[in-house]
C-alpha cells in the first residue's frame, strides 16, 4: 500500500554530471612542467561540454591549494579589439565589477602583445593576463588568483616560453 501525501512536493531535480571533454590539444603546449613555471602543483582541469554549442578550444590547470587557475585559449577577437577592450576596462572597471585594471605593453612577443592585471570584486580575486598576436591567431594567457596578483610578469616569461610551440 502506498501512501500519498496531500501536501504539494517538489518534484526531484535531475542533477547530472557535467560532461567533461578530453584534453585540448593546447595542453601539449601549455602541459604540466610549463604549468609549474606559475603554479604550485598543477593539476590539469577537465573541459566541461557546454549546454549548447561547442567547446572553446582550451587547456587550464588548477594549484594544488585550488587558489589559482591558469588558462590558455585563443580568442575569438581580434588583437586590436582585445587592446580597445582592455583600454575600455580601465577607463570604467566597474562596468564589469573590477577595480584596479592596468594595461602595460609587452615587447619582444609574437606581432604585438600586451599585460592586463585586474582586482575582480565578486568573487574576490586577482586575474592577470597576458594577450598577444602570434601567427595568424591571437592568445590569451590568463591567471586567476585569490591570494594576490603576482602572475603579470610569470606569465609574459611563459608566454614567450610556449610561442613556438602554438599551432599557426
Amino acid at each position: 500500500m502506498t501512501t500519498v501525501s496531500p501536501e504539494p512536493t517538489a518534484t526531484p531535480a535531475v542533477t547530472s554530471s557535467p560532461k567533461t571533454l578530453p584534453p585540448s590539444h593546447l595542453c601539449t603546449v601549455l602541459d604540466r612542467s610549463a604549468a609549474r613555471q606559475v603554479l604550485t602543483d598543477p593539476k590539469q582541469a577537465p573541459r566541461v561540454a557546454p549546454q549548447k554549442g561547442t567547446a572553446l578550444d582550451s587547456c587550464s590547470y588548477t594549484s594544488g591549494d585550488g587558489t589559482a587557475m591558469l588558462t590558455l585559449n585563443p580568442s575569438a577577437r581580434s588583437y586590436s579589439a582585445e587592446l580597445s577592450a582592455a583600454h575600455r576596462l580601465v577607463r570604467d572597471p566597474a562596468s564589469a565589477g573590477m577595480r584596479n585594471v592596468k594595461v602595460t605593453e609587452v615587447t619582444g612577443l609574437g606581432q604585438g602583445a600586451f599585460s592586463e592585471t585586474v582586482q575582480v570584486l565578486h568573487p574576490p580575486q586577482d586575474v592577470a593576463y597576458v594577450v598577444w598576436h602570434a601567427g595568424s591567431k591571437v592568445w590569451v594567457l590568463t591567471l586567476a588568483e585569490t591570494a594576490g596578483a603576482k602572475g603579470a610578469d610569470r606569465l609574459v616569461s611563459l608566454a614567450r616560453q610556449i610561442t613556438p610551440r602554438l599551432p599557426r
